[in-house]
């Protein structure tokens, strides 16, 4: 048995976290947007609002790096 892990083994591979963490935030945004429309009180309405600008801002930082990986793996070493 092997019972060292080595680090391939113990952490998830980058694509799939990052596929992960872009499902999260678009599922995010989708239900803050869907709150924002069912609310008339003023503090949730901005508690909706930052819900769903923290998740356009997270959604476009993992797409930007996504981008670079993919740059990456496509450039001439």
């Amino acid at each position: 048995m092997n019972f060292i892990k080595t680090k391939k083994d113990s952490l998830p591979k980058k694509e799939d976290f990052l596929k992960k963490a872009l499902l999260d935030a678009q599922k995010r945004f989708d239900d803050a947007y869907k709150g924002l429309q069912n609310v008339n009180e003023p503090d949730l309405i901005d508690s909706y609002i930052y819900e769903i600008n923290a998740a356009t801002l997270k959604y476009k930082v993992l797409l930007q790096e996504v981008k670079m990986m993919n740059d990456d793996s496509h450039s001439v070493h």
